[in-house]
């Protein structure tokens, strides 16, 4: 797969016409050699990442400077280093949270009788992050939400406040402005929730990871605030509300702003390399995980960036050994502090992302997903504005997966074995692999390679939903080394395929992303068509389903383009293969004016008539004026627009190209929100992207020429 071949156009269409021609079922992972794809698989261990796991655990590592999180960078620098990485560094980094660290926190009941609450002895998330040091003694007084009509006749000077409120706002209000001591919080019991953030009811001793304001308040400083699992909240209330006489507690708190790094803002991030035979090509493959959470914290994220060490050790032995060729690119391995490390590396070296071509990121990757039936492993589609081969390299790795690692009754009619190329470990389970490709969200690490104006096509593992999350739920007894196992081997074989590609690949890698979107363009006919069969407005649905298949042929155009990126002699291939896609998407619009004129029962077509914001739109080709140093602050400075999602405004920002108008921008976005559908992104309105851009003008990031 690796030798160097320069193959004329006329061969290069011949395979082609051979792989499209050719049956290829899931079981078989096409596009890379099978013998490499078995190495890989083999090599991999999820019983090792495991071990990372447990290590790591010990640690309370919250962004801003915690000692733990130093000592996790320390760990996979010298993890990194003992693997063989190239070039490992460990990077200290400018950040704008301050340090915060706790050495002990204790709360007690001294009277009527001694009983311990809770203690970061037990686990460093029964105490606040940012909660001030304090060794104080009152009453214990319930509050309930902690809303303003709860003081009512209330004296909590001097006291100890038991709420299931906003722990922020009752800070505010009964500590700063009324004199309390403290906080006790536990869950609402009232509006428990099922979901992504919480589990409510259903795990009632779950105690969740809170934190209060780093800065002051309005008017003061915030204290210490205490956290309870809903069982021990709604006993504690009890026995408040049935005492005959009051309930003191003890509160000690020891916990300052600095750390052993030093009291100034600091985040740290680990890079390593696995370099490649042409590392000048500047097409690093990127694989990140993120270090810091608060303690235990599993699943999130210590399964990532355990996967990302247990990728790195497998590849570079086996490559080191002479089994895997060397690939042609780098892989590049980052242990980050989530989302901020790569916007402030990306602030320090501006010129990094040239030299990056796609991104993997792995965040909540070893879930026992029999703990949970609602569990899922979600892998991220490219978003629409940064469509690339790389998408059709993720599916077809994820098909081959949960193909190989799941069963269905018509296998065993044909006398297949159950898991026919399954992946286990010695120590995990035996589940099937739940995992599928979801639309793309944001909120972890791949979104900082997306985003404008870096342009890194990058995708994410993600377990979603989940009830175990920034909770004392998310330990190792909820990680399956097998589940932990398989999404190390998926990410493995995404990222070496990308790394070795070659002139020689261009043909495979062709037949995926034209046959995988020949399925996305038919999926957005379906959406066009059926706009207008539901519609009452059917020249207003026509006119959108008109924009649906120009959506879909534009991503498609870029998905086909980015092949040319392999190797020079691509274009060859692209160039028919992107005249094939305008033809298709000819018919396609073709089809759009046959429904609508069944549908409407008129013959003629009606022209677009453009609102006022639409010819403003229209009128304007926006370009982005800032770097990523400028990006860094001047994104904060970008307000939102109500009603519209905020990835659609991820996207809007991510659409500006210099070329688009902003009325090329409103109908792309639009489209990719049809696509999904309104319970994923919304409705995009014209009005909404007009504003949207306005404020980024204001920003000082875009020009609106």
């Amino acid at each position: 797969m690796h030798r160097r071949i320069v193959v004329r156009v006329i061969a290069l269409s011949m395979v082609f016409t051979w792989v499209l021609g050719t049956s290829v079922t899931a079981q078989n992972l096409t596009v890379l050699d099978p013998d490499h794809v078995q190495l890989i698989t083999q090599e991999i261990s999820g019983d090792a990442a495991y071990e990372h796991i447990r290590h790591l655990s010990q640690f309370h590592r919250p962004r801003g400077g915690a000692d733990g999180l130093w000592t996790v960078a320390e760990y996979y620098a010298g993890k990194a280093r003992e693997f063989g990485l190239s070039d490992v560094t460990l990077i200290k980094q400018r950040a704008t949270t301050r340090p915060w660290n706790a050495r002990f926190a204790d709360l007690w009941i001294v009277e009527p009788a001694p009983e311990r609450l809770a203690s970061t002895l037990q686990t460093p998330i029964h105490l606040a992050d940012y909660s001030r040091s304090a060794d104080v003694t009152g009453e214990l007084i319930d509050i309930g939400d902690g809303t303003p009509g709860a003081y009512e006749g209330r004296d909590v000077a001097g006291k100890v406040v038991l709420t299931h409120g906003s722990i922020a706002e009752v800070m505010q209000e009964a500590v700063v402005n009324r004199g309390a001591l403290g906080v006790v919080w536990y869950p609402d019991p009232f509006t428990p929730t099922l979901g992504t953030f919480g589990a409510g009811a259903s795990r009632p001793d779950q105690i969740r990871w809170n934190s209060l304001p780093s800065g002051s308040l309005n008017g003061g400083e915030p204290t210490f605030a205490f956290v309870l699992s809903l069982r021990q909240g709604i006993a504690l209330r009890n026995r408040v509300a049935q005492a005959e006489t009051p309930i003191r507690v003890r509160a000690v708190v020891e916990a300052s702003f600095d750390s052993e790094q030093g009291s100034e803002p600091w985040q740290v991030m680990v890079e390593g390399f696995i370099r490649g035979t042409e590392p000048g090509l500047g097409q690093d493959v990127v694989l990140t995980g993120h270090m810091q959470e608060e303690g235990t914290s599993a699943n999130d994220d210590a399964s990532g960036t355990a996967n990302v060490a247990e990728i790195a050790r497998a590849l570079n032995r086996l490559i080191n050994e002479g089994r895997l060729p060397r690939p042609r690119r780098n892989l590049r391995f980052w242990w980050v502090t989530e989302i901020s490390s790569q916007r402030q590396y990306f602030a320090d070296h501006p010129d990094a992302p040239e030299q990056m071509w796609v991104n993997v990121n792995q965040d909540m990757v070893g879930a026992n997903q029999a703990q949970d039936v609602m569990r899922k492993q979600a892998i991220t589609r490219l978003p629409a504005t940064r469509f690339h081969f790389f998408n059709d390299v993720v599916e077809s790795v994820i098909d081959y997966m949960v193909t190989t690692n799941t069963f269905e009754l018509a296998q065993a009619q044909a006398g297949s074995p159950m898991y026919p190329k399954g992946y286990f470990t010695s120590l995990g389970t035996q589940h099937r692999y739940n995992a599928s490709v979801v639309f793309n969200h944001n909120s972890t690490d791949h979104m900082t390679f997306n985003e404008a104006p870096i342009g890194v096509p990058g995708v994410t593992f993600t377990n979603m939903p989940d009830r175990f999350i920034h909770s004392t739920d998310d330990d190792l007894w909820n990680i399956d080394p097998t589940q932990l196992g398989r999404n190390a081997v998926a990410v493995a074989l995404m990222a070496y395929t990308m790394a070795s590609a070659g002139n020689e690949d261009v043909a495979e890698f062709a037949a995926q992303t034209v046959g995988r979107g020949a399925a996305r363009v038919g999926q957005n006919l379906h959406v066009a068509l059926l706009g207008i069969a539901s519609a009452t407005d059917k020249a207003t649905a026509y006119h959108q389903a008109l924009d649906q298949v120009w959506y879909a042929a534009e991503r498609e155009r870029m998905a086909l383009e980015s092949l040319g990126e392999i190797h020079p002699d691509a274009g060859d291939v692209v160039r028919p293969l992107v005249e094939e896609l305008e033809r298709r998407a000819g018919e396609a619009q073709r089809q759009v004016e046959l429904t609508y004129r069944q549908a409407s029962g008129q013959r003629s077509l009606p022209e677009r008539q453009l609102s006022v914001t639409e010819r403003n739109l229209q009128g304007m080709t926006p370009i982005v004026t800032a770097g990523p140093a400028e990006f860094l602050t001047g994104r904060n400075r970008v307000s939102g627009v109500q009603g519209l999602h905020g990835l659609m405004s991820f996207e809007i920002m991510n659409a500006i190209d210099g070329r688009r108008t902003g009325l090329d921008i409103f109908r792309f976005v639009a489209a990719e929100a049809r696509e999904a559908g309104a319970h994923y992104y919304g409705i995009v309105t014209a009005e909404a992207v007009l504003r949207y851009l306005q404020h980024t003008a204001v920003a000082g990031l875009v020009q609106l020429n």
